[in-house]
């Protein structure tokens, strides 16, 4: 059965790095994907903000269309999110609008305050969304989305649950990943490394401890509503 399925980054590029493959996965069993981008890029540190936000959003919008995926782009302020009933009730409403059976985003740890507030914000939206006395703009959902948190970049502190095998896709991942061409010169020039080569060796370490070539790894939400008796990862 195809769903819709909603990825939430807090910056241009997090979906990309994390979940990349696996959107391209989804798309290519013809599911619909909504790729949300929370911030507005503007301290990517190439260049002054507002040329940065400009870039940024071109970035993004050139690598989502690389997998026929929708880009929503919340223009919130880099470095700005806050944890707040207003922006609660914004991803509720979008979550309404899209209806997803699965959402993927930031797991709660990590050393990015948009990583950790976008995890937050998430969570806290899936009841909202679903309740259909509170009325927003949008209808309620019929269905509690499943939420699963993606890798941490690197994989730091994170102990994946579940693998989606990419190896398939990991061409396309790093072609959209790619299209940040600002971050892999950021990369390139201040931490003097190159950016595909680092996150295909994670997509490769991530395919090693499940046995494919490369993976993705994910964890579920542990939580009332959030079980299903089906794999919802490709």
């Amino acid at each position: 059965m195809k769903m819709a399925v909603l990825g939430v980054g807090a910056h241009p590029d997090d979906l990309e790095i994390s979940c990349g493959g696996t959107l391209a996965k989804y798309a290519r069993m013809r599911h619909r994907v909504v790729m949300v981008c929370m911030t507005d890029g503007r301290y990517g540190r190439l260049h002054a903000p507002a040329r940065m936000m400009r870039i940024r959003e071109r970035e993004a919008r050139s690598a989502a269309k690389i997998i026929g995926a929708e880009l929503v782009w919340l223009g919130h302020s880099d470095l700005g999110l806050r944890d707040d009933f207003r922006l609660r009730m914004e991803l509720a409403d979008l979550i309404r609008q899209v209806g997803p059976g699965v959402i993927i985003t930031h797991a709660p740890n990590g050393l990015n305050p948009d990583h950790r507030t976008t995890s937050k914000i998430v969570c806290d939206a899936l009841i909202p969304a679903f309740t259909r006395t509170l009325k927003l703009k949008h209808r309620a959902c019929r269905e509690m989305p499943v939420l699963y948190y993606m890798s941490t970049v690197g994989g730091t502190d994170f102990n994946p649950e579940e693998y989606v095998d990419i190896s398939d896709l990991i061409r396309i991942k790093l072609k959209m990943l790619a299209r940040h061409e600002s971050q892999v010169e950021i990369y390139r020039r201040y931490e003097k490394r190159d950016f595909l080569e680092f996150v295909e060796a994670a997509a490769m370490v991530d395919g090693f401890r499940c046995g494919v070539k490369y993976a993705e790894g994910f964890r579920k939400l542990h939580s009332w509503m959030q079980n299903r008796p089906c794999r919802l990862l490709p």
